[in-house]
């Protein structure tokens, strides 16, 4: 088993038929069937099931997509950052970035880190702090930012900032709403939008408070949470960060010690990878002892 073939199962698994796969990957069809087959009887195993129109996984074909998908972009990340040394750069950094926002802080660390080390390239990885701490795991990242609640287990954390969890609603549709600190439980029959990392620790802290909330949506985006608001469908509960950016909305800080979340930068404990993120890692040790964590407004 090569990469090449890791290739073209891919492809064809993506594809849903080996004609496609063959279009796509520019090479004649019984090549590729036989690359297949190949790689069929290696593993011992059928990793298809052939229809009339399309070509279907079989359990051990869906498991073997998996690994073929890491492995591929493992082959990616590597010539990204060995092709950086031909282009002049002295490295590459795969930085992860949480949809949550709170960047404010990093991009004052990634000035004094350009300055120090103006030659070395950034790829840029964006999703939920559950999606990169996966691929930080898998070292298809060398450092990410990362919002908890999250498993600290295996990681190495510099915390950068702690910031309260909010409310925002749209002024429009609730008139009567002023901006101020609250608990939950102030929140009445307000129809409320959560952000599902937190949707667990906030029920908890409603039935503390003996208050049954009406919850109207839960997405897995805080930014989805104060887009439904500005449209005037309910409350956000958010971290503030990502409330603050809303021009639109009402904002309430909420005053429960349990709704409050710190954002760190996180690499793989006893990393000993890229240079680029070692550099960056202690160049962050020291900024984040320089500046105060407390972010609640």
């Amino acid at each position: 088993m090569d990469l090449r073939q890791l290739r073209y199962f891919k492809t064809i698994i993506e594809e849903g038929t080996i004609t496609g796969a063959a279009r796509k990957l520019h090479i004649s069809q019984p090549p590729l069937s036989s690359q297949m087959h190949l790689l069929e009887k290696e593993l011992g195993t059928l990793l298809f099931e052939r229809g009339a129109r399309q070509v279907v996984p079989t359990e051990a074909g869906s498991r073997l997509y998996r690994y073929a998908v890491e492995m591929l972009d493992l082959e990616t990340a590597a010539r990204e950052e060995i092709g950086t040394l031909k282009t002049g750069h002295q490295g590459l950094l795969r930085l992860g970035l949480v949809s949550s926002g709170g960047h404010d802080k990093l991009y004052r660390l990634l000035r004094e880190y350009r300055k120090c080390y103006p030659h070395i390239q950034f790829k840029v990885y964006e999703g939920n702090s559950y999606e990169l701490l996966e691929q930080l795991r898998k070292g298809k990242i060398d450092v990410s930012l990362l919002r908890s609640p999250f498993s600290l287990y295996g990681l190495d954390l510099i915390p950068l900032e702690r910031t309260a969890m909010g409310i925002g609603l749209s002024g429009s549709a609730f008139p009567s709403w002023q901006r101020r600190a609250l608990r939950l439980k102030d929140l009445g029959d307000v129809p409320l939008i959560l952000y599902r990392r937190w949707e667990k620790i906030i029920l908890e802290e409603c039935r503390k408070e003996k208050y049954s909330p009406d919850i109207y949506c839960v997405s897995d985006d805080a930014r989805t949470c104060r887009e439904w608001a500005e449209a005037g469908l309910g409350a956000a509960v958010a971290p503030m960060t990502v409330l603050r950016k809303s021009r639109e909305l009402i904002l309430g800080t909420l005053q429960e010690e349990a709704l409050s979340s710190d954002l760190y930068l996180a690499r793989r404990k006893g990393e000993t990878g890229a240079q680029s993120a070692l550099l960056f890692f202690r160049m962050a040790e020291k900024y984040a002892a320089m500046i105060p964590r407390e972010s609640r407004d």
